[in-house]
């Protein structure tokens, strides 16, 4: 892994409109770019590919920091309030929708924090995703603020798959501690369980433990949604991590996700309805994530596809890969799937509309890592200009670290 390098930038704008009606709020906020967390399944590593940057481990280790977003958002939030709508014409606010909001280098930075001391001054309903407790700090300000939910993203409490695919996030049980006590200080909190992996994190055991965990913890609510691969950057990275962790599961990847971003209807339904039957045994709200069609039946057709527990392997699932899907050889799988959806640019539900127009120093030139996924891995590293050398701010050892953060 190359050493993480924090890079400074200027946004024009911070606050930014959604164009997706389906999501479920109006503006979004993302302090940074890139994430340390390093989530092979992360949808945003097609947002450093659209600024010119690769989504292989360049996304983890080359941290863009917007310094001033606090400042340019409390002048849009002050532009808003003296409008015809006045905030409310803002409507929802959504911070994390693209890098998570509390990764590591906002021990430091406080570029999330400053945000929220902002919208104190100019309050707006608000949701916020993480998967760090460092999200506690900041409870003073959240408990000023018009919060409606804060979402933990959690989708597995078995250690080996969280570092298999999160190498760089906190820990399963640090993020239930955290719901805990977002929820014991009143802060409306639950549990986003994002993404669904087929075939690794969607076997009966692991989903009613997981959902067990969450109403023991205090969760209000649970949304839960399956692994999107909607662009090739997302594609070819997730398909190196299959190959290098599951092998045995290549070939059944490929099949699901040859024709589509999602897995068919007739892997994910039977699931889902299991999920809502959890749901319900628990007492947990069910806040659904929308994605391409609507959900299957609710849960009164749940009861006989969800009854009993297994032996902890994933749901049987009578659906298979046609027969000339890319699904039926191991070989060449990575390619296949990064060739089954085209790029066409980020139109992800982060909704956010900043591209290298938004940078008011031209500070974002454009920069790609050297090799493919795996190379990456092995220590390509990206290159900059002279003069961006200027921003760059190297991992010291009195930066924050994960270890520093949190503990796992």
């Amino acid at each position: 892994m190359n050493p993480v390098r924090y890079e400074k930038i200027t946004a024009k704008q911070v606050l930014n409109p959604v164009k997706t009606p389906a999501m479920p709020f109006e503006h979004s906020i993302n302090p940074y770019r890139g994430c340390q967390h390093g989530c092979s399944f992360c949808y945003a590593r097609a947002m450093h590919a659209f600024l010119g940057l690769n989504g292989d481990d360049t996304f983890q280790t080359n941290i863009l920091m917007k310094e001033n977003a606090p400042e340019a958002l409390r002048e849009q939030l002050r532009k808003a309030a003296r409008s015809r709508k006045g905030l409310a014409g803002i409507g929802r606010v959504a911070i994390g929708t693209a890098t998570d909001p509390y990764q590591q280098a906002e021990g430091r930075a406080k570029l999330t924090r400053g945000c929220l001391e902002a919208l104190t001054e100019y309050p707006v309903p608000l949701t916020i995703t993480t998967r760090s407790p460092l999200i506690l700090r900041d409870l003073d300000l959240l408990r000023k603020l018009p919060v409606y939910a804060v979402n933990i993203s959690l989708n597995t409490l078995n250690r080996t798959t969280w570092r298999n695919f999160e190498p760089g996030a906190p820990s399963p049980a640090k993020r239930l501690e955290t719901v805990r006590a977002l929820t014991d200080a009143g802060i409306p909190t639950g549990i986003f369980m994002a993404p669904m992996l087929p075939y690794i994190t969607d076997g009966r055991d692991e989903l009613e433990e997981l959902i067990a965990a969450a109403a023991e913890h205090g969760a209000q609510f649970v949304m839960a949604s399956y692994l999107r691969l909607s662009a090739s950057d997302v594609k070819v990275w997730f398909f190196e991590t299959i190959r290098r962790h599951y092998p045995q599961l290549v070939g059944k990847y490929a099949g699901l996700y040859a024709a589509s971003a999602y897995a068919p209807r007739e892997y994910r339904d039977p699931v889902r309805r299991y999920v809502d039957e959890l749901l319900e045994r628990h007492g947990l709200r069910d806040m659904d994530e929308e994605e391409e069609a609507p959900r299957p039946g609710k849960r009164a057709a749940a009861g006989a596809a969800a009854s009993g527990r297994s032996s902890g392997k994933p749901l049987e699932i009578a659906w298979e890969p046609p027969a000339d899907s890319p699904g039926g050889a191991c070989g060449g799988c990575a390619e296949a799937g990064a060739g089954a959806a085209g790029d066409g640019g980020f139109t992800g539900p982060a909704g956010d509309s900043a591209g290298r127009r938004e940078f008011a120093d031209g500070s974002g030139t454009a920069r790609r890592g050297a090799g493919t996924p795996g190379a990456a891995q092995a220590g390509a590293t990206a290159t900059g200009t002279a003069a961006e050398a200027e921003t760059l701010l190297p991992l010291a050892p009195d930066s924050p670290p994960a270890q520093l953060v949190f503990s796992f």
